[in-house]
């Protein structure tokens, strides 16, 4: 397909070209899981180019000799990889647990909360979302890749993945502005007493249901896709082994993470939790606008000198960095302003006569 639209290029049909690229998105996620397990580096480095191409063919005029150079790079990285690969049980659990600690982060800060609310009863609305988020991403992947195989599967479930990571996002940060208002024990014990009661049987039991659910369902839907693109090439018994065996090391990971953090005192525990949400939302962010960009939804300026950490979800375009960049400042401002207020409340205190 790369040298079909190469060859289209160097004919002059620009429009030709651009929708097979389109089509060679929309089949990308077949085999991503395959490029991803052998090699993270290209596989970041091939969405990277992707979408850079897709933009430079859709700009005003098209800028077809620099989107054939960015299809022959595609063509020369992915060339190693058209040979049968043979996977392991320990390929396949490196794949959940790289994605499944993400969402683990999650889950964890938010049945931490409900625990030191004292209302650990309340969890289920937070398993229930993560039991729906994984549901849900697995029909989503499976009908994406196995029933449409085609241009729109591809593009539908990168702006999917945009979409729902970019409200996963905003839910997190409402999140993580939240707890730190709360680190101060005082402003936390005042909140126990007039208002977790309400909060709890409102709006905000349906808030945790839908963070886990969101943070499952990016994360499984791209998890459950590597595992079709890896299923042809590995043995049912070691795909099986090493899901259960990654399975496992998550619920082991899982418990140690919630049992450490229920014991923390309550300003430690808000301000790791405040840091860990925050982390997701620059992390979400990039990632998020990153799939919007391989759906072909947002351009991708790349000008060479950003740098690139997929792991953070820092990738070398404007597009993504610039957004994360001002979050983040806005995040330092936010800090600042609440331990700012935090110290002139207890200063204000402390000079208070007895």
């Amino acid at each position: 397909l790369l040298q079909n639209i190469q060859r289209e290029l160097r004919d002059g049909s620009v429009s030709t070209a651009t929708d097979d690229l389109q089509s060679f998105i929309g089949l990308w996620p077949a085999v991503e899981g395959s490029v991803q397990t052998r090699s993270p580096e290209t596989y970041t480095r091939i969405e990277t180019l992707m979408t850079q191409s897709a933009s430079l063919l859709l700009s005003e005029p098209p800028r077809t000799a620099e989107a054939e150079s960015l299809l022959i790079e595609m063509e020369q990285a992915l060339a190693p990889y058209t040979a049968n690969a043979a996977y392991s049980a320990s390929d396949a659990a490196l794949i959940l647990l790289r994605e499944g600690v993400e969402a683990l982060l999650v889950l964890t800060a938010l049945l931490a909360f409900v625990h030191r609310t004292g209302n650990a009863s309340k969890q289920k609305w937070i398993w229930s979302g993560a039991v729906a988020g994984l549901i849900v991403s697995g029909a989503l992947a499976l009908v994406l890749t196995l029933a449409f195989a085609s241009a729109e599967a591809g593009s539908t479930r990168e702006m999917l993945e945009g979409v729902t990571g970019l409200v996963s996002v905003f839910l997190m940060f409402t999140v993580g502005a939240w707890l730190h208002s709360k680190s101060q024990t005082e402003s936390w014990n005042r909140f126990i007493r007039d208002k977790i009661g309400i909060a709890l049987a409102s709006g905000n039991l349906w808030s945790l249901f839908f963070i886990a659910a969101l943070s499952i369902l990016r994360e499984g839907a791209e998890t459950t896709i590597f595992y079709i693109g890896m299923a042809p090439s590995i043995e049912p018994l070691q795909l099986l082994l090493g899901i259960g065996a990654a399975a496992l090391l998550l619920i082991v990971l899982g418990v140690l993470l919630v049992k450490g953090i229920v014991r923390l005192p309550v300003r430690p525990f808000f301000l790791t939790a405040t840091l860990l949400i925050y982390y997701l939302v620059v992390k979400f962010l990039g990632e998020s606008i990153h799939s919007l960009q391989v759906a072909g939804r947002v351009p991708a300026h790349v000008p060479g000198y950003l740098p690139t950490f997929p792991r953070l979800g820092v990738y070398p375009t404007w597009e993504t960095l610039a957004p994360q960049l001002l979050v983040l400042l806005f995040i330092v401002i936010q800090l600042v302003r609440f331990e700012r207020k935090r110290k002139a409340g207890t200063t204000g205190l402390e000079s208070r006569p007895a």
